[in-house]
């Protein structure tokens, strides 16, 4: 997982809108979502681990939201689009797994670093988004 380390800037996005519909984000929030989360937006995750106390901190135009955890313990936040969900970190192999479990969807996102590049794999609904970050 210390391949996911690091400061990481949206690149690449293949099928985001489809992904959002999927797991319930409503028309307005995509909109948003956009405009803030997409190719192009200057949107930055930073990945840290201090000690085993990990963070995610997301930085858009819109603002920033840093999530802190630790591997296997659950715990209750928000999506970026506001939804109340549950969140499972964990990790398999070099991966960073993340569990998300909302009112009426679960979700999959899955961060793999190589080199100057980050891959996020998000899957739920019935869809498969793929986003690609390159390092800052």
């Amino acid at each position: 997982m210390a391949s996911a380390i690091g400061k990481w800037k949206i690149e690449h996005s293949v099928n985001f809108e489809e992904y959002m519909k999927a797991i319930g984000v409503s028309d307005e929030k995509r909109l948003d979502a956009h405009k803030f989360l997409s190719d192009g937006s200057n949107m930055t995750q930073e990945i840290s681990d201090n000690g085993g106390s990990w963070s995610i901190k997301t930085t858009t135009a819109a603002g920033e939201k840093t999530i802190t955890f630790k591997l296997g313990e659950e715990l209750d936040t928000m999506t970026l689009d506001g939804r109340n969900i549950k969140v499972l970190f964990s990790a398999d192999g070099d991966k960073l797994v993340e569990n998300q479990t909302g009112n009426g969807f679960q979700c999959k996102h899955v961060r793999h670093g190589d080199g100057n590049t980050l891959t996020m794999i998000l899957t739920g609904g019935g869809q498969t988004c793929i986003r690609t970050y390159v390092k800052c």
